[in-house]
């Protein structure tokens, strides 16, 4: 039998993702993903602070959800106050304004 000339890389199984192989292998360590999740964690809580109390109202009525509901509006108020949920209202009117130009955009 003829031996496969192949490198390990060439024989690496395909992925619907488009990560090679070689990347896969040299993935993130537990803190590294950890602080990632940490870092986009506070990202929203930061810039999306105006949908949070909505998330909790699909939580149900149990008490710890009435002391997450009052938590997240106090956070609401407090990015309002610090002008950090400007960013969501521009994002929400520049949206609005696109939608309004599809459907105007229909009747011609």
């Amino acid at each position: 039998m003829r031996q496969s000339t192949l490198t390990r890389r060439e024989r690496a199984p395909l992925v619907t993702d488009a990560i090679p192989p070689a990347l896969r292998r040299r993935g993130g360590t537990q803190r590294q993903v950890f602080a990632a999740c940490l870092a986009g964690t506070l990202m929203v809580a930061l810039f999306a602070s105006r949908d949070t109390p909505g998330w909790t109202e699909h939580l149900g009525d149990a008490p710890l959800v009435h002391r997450l509901r009052d938590a997240l509006a106090a956070w609401d108020e407090a990015m309002e106050r610090t002008g950090l949920a400007r960013p969501h209202a521009i994002l929400r009117a520049a949206m609005q304004r696109v939608l309004d130009w599809q459907w105007s955009g229909d009747a011609d």
